[in-house]
């Protein structure tokens, strides 16, 4: 309750265009671990993709009525159960070992010790997963608004098109090797509504909507700076 914790997302969260896709939760952990043991850290840090995957996978059945991506999207919110999560988290843990060796000298024992402590004790994060629900349609808000500017967002149904941003959005979420989802999120758009909407003006919509995400988050980055500067 102690930290600013909008201030640190905003200020970190422009390090997700450097290559690796990582350096943002990176930047996170090295924060937290100010204040708070390397349990709590990397816990806190590995939670929010996980929450970011779930999220995006709840709206991806809205595209139409099929029965079985619907169990198998909803399904991943069975990930948040004490048992589950404390299992993928310490594999996440694991797979980034290296980062977190090479970035913040935690030694092997001591990550071992802190894989043995993960907490098991922590409820179901029904409010963190509904925020990040909402983050999700705040940034689809923002897709449709360009989609509308170019005056083809009535040729596909909004629950098609929140699906296939839904789609793209994870996908560029879970690839390494691009930066903010650079190009991966405007190829999986492309493959999903080029068929129903005019090419040109679909690809158009998509840089529109990279510059005005990409120049919002630098934006959004540089607010605490700017106050901090205009009280010196």
């Amino acid at each position: 309750n102690k930290f600013n914790i909008i201030k640190i997302f905003l200020n970190t969260n422009i390090y997700k265009y450097l290559p690796g896709g990582i350096w943002h939760f990176v930047s996170r952990y090295n924060i937290l671990r100010r204040k708070f043991s390397n349990q709590k850290s990397v816990e806190s840090v590995l939670l929010e993709p996980l929450l970011m995957l779930v999220a995006g996978l709840i709206f991806i059945p809205f595209g139409g009525f099929n029965i079985s991506v619907f169990i198998l999207c909803w399904s991943s919110t069975l990930v948040f159960i004490n048992r589950f999560r404390v299992f993928i988290i310490k594999k996440l843990t694991r797979m980034k070992a290296a980062i977190f060796n090479s970035n913040h000298k935690v030694d092997d024992k001591n990550l071992e010790l802190t894989l043995e402590n993960i907490s098991t004790q922590i409820s179901y994060p029904y409010k963190p997963l509904f925020v990040e629900m909402i983050f999700i349609l705040f940034r689809f808000l923002g897709f449709s608004c360009c989609i509308n500017a170019f005056s083809i967002g009535s040729l596909v149904s909004q629950g098609e098109l929140l699906s296939s941003f839904s789609l793209a959005w994870i996908i560029g979420l879970v690839v390494p090797a691009a930066p903010g989802g650079l190009g991966v999120f405007e190829s999986v758009i492309l493959f999903a509504l080029s068929s129903q909407l005019p090419e040109a003006a679909l690809l158009s919509s998509l840089l529109c909507y990279r510059l005005v995400s990409t120049v919002s988050d630098i934006l959004a980055a540089m607010v605490y700076p700017v106050k901090k500067l205009i009280k010196v």
